[in-house]
């Protein structure tokens, strides 16, 4: 969940004025469409990104000297990839047909699911990571002769910023979907005859 992701997927779903004006079906089907689009593209993303982390965290245990180093990057690695599950498991998936079915629940569906999942990446995005760069940013500390607790916090400031702009972002995001969310639940009554 990177600004990026989040600058993107916010022009998504605030195309429109600020008004939370109904959406027609037709809206509604161009952005269910666009939208799991862009899910899947982040996905991709936050799944490469993952291997990246992996790949630079596996050669900082084997060539770093220090336990802390070694443990701390093992244990970034083993965040990585329980970030990784979370999202695969956090994202939903739409079965085949749902959108066919009711295209405005589906819609409305998958936007909930995504407003739940960012609303929440401070306990299944960020916080698997933060074990293990404590630790290695700990073991930095010591290494470079700040073993004090203003020395790990000097080498810890900077990841702590990035979470705290990460979740602002995310929790920001979660709150522009449920503002979309109202617009379809506004323009559910007024057409609830339409099919498609």
């Amino acid at each position: 969940m990177t600004p990026d992701d989040d600058d993107k997927l916010r022009r998504l779903w605030s195309r429109s004025d600020a008004a939370l004006e109904p959406l027609s079906l037709a809206e509604v089907k161009s952005r269910a469409a666009t939208f799991n689009s862009a899910i899947g593209r982040r996905n991709r993303r936050e799944y490469i990104a993952t291997a990246f982390v992996t790949l630079i965290f596996g050669l900082y245990a084997l060539i770093l000297p220090g336990a802390l180093l070694k443990v701390g990057s093992l244990l970034v690695i083993v965040g990585g990839f329980v970030m990784a599950w979370q999202l695969s498991r956090r994202t939903s998936r739409p079965g085949p047909g749902a959108a066919a079915a009711d295209v405005r629940a589906y819609y409305r569906a998958q936007l909930a699911t995504e407003e739940q999942m960012l609303a929440s990446v401070g306990l299944w995005y960020i916080g698997p990571l933060i074990p293990g760069l404590a630790v290695f940013m700990a073991g930095l500390a010591r290494a470079s002769g700040f073993a004090s607790m203003s020395g790990f916090a000097a080498f810890a400031a900077i990841p702590l910023a990035i979470f705290f702009g990460i979740w602002l972002l995310n929790r920001r995001a979660a709150a522009m979907l449920r503002e979309h969310i109202a617009r379809i639940d506004a323009a559910a009554p007024a057409t609830k005859g339409e099919m498609e």
